[in-house]
């Protein structure tokens, strides 16, 4: 009986290490609207969709209400040399990180990001 239950203990561990999970990174696209620097972190805000008149007129708070309403829109944080790079209106790809800080809108952090063309 115990070489059984040896048996079916290694065979589970064997098993489960030979089937690692697998997350794979979440890739958004949007529209840059908002940047900002507060404590040496650097974020941008995305939205899935804003017209120009929005993007050129809208406030911080203006853009927060949007992204409310876009599934997909959130805060990322990035480093301080691809921060210098994005431009408010900048359409981007990007690649972030599995989890994220659970907000509304949510925080992500960026592993990759690319322009798109506009």
């Amino acid at each position: 009986m115990k070489k059984i239950i040896l048996f079916m203990f290694l065979s589970l561990s064997i098993l489960s290490a030979c089937s690692p999970e697998t997350e794979t990174n979440p890739v958004y696209e949007g529209t840059v609207v908002y940047k900002t620097e507060e404590n040496g972190k650097y974020k941008f805000l995305v939205l899935e969709q804003i017209g120009q008149e929005a993007l050129h007129n809208g406030q911080l708070e203006d853009f927060i209400e949007l992204a409310q309403k876009q599934p997909e829109a959130s805060y990322y944080y990035v480093n301080k040399k691809a921060y210098e790079t994005l431009d408010v209106g900048l359409k981007v790809k990007i690649t972030a990180e599995v989890h994220q800080l659970e907000s509304l809108p949510p925080i992500r952090t960026v592993v990759s990001i690319q322009r798109l063309e506009q």
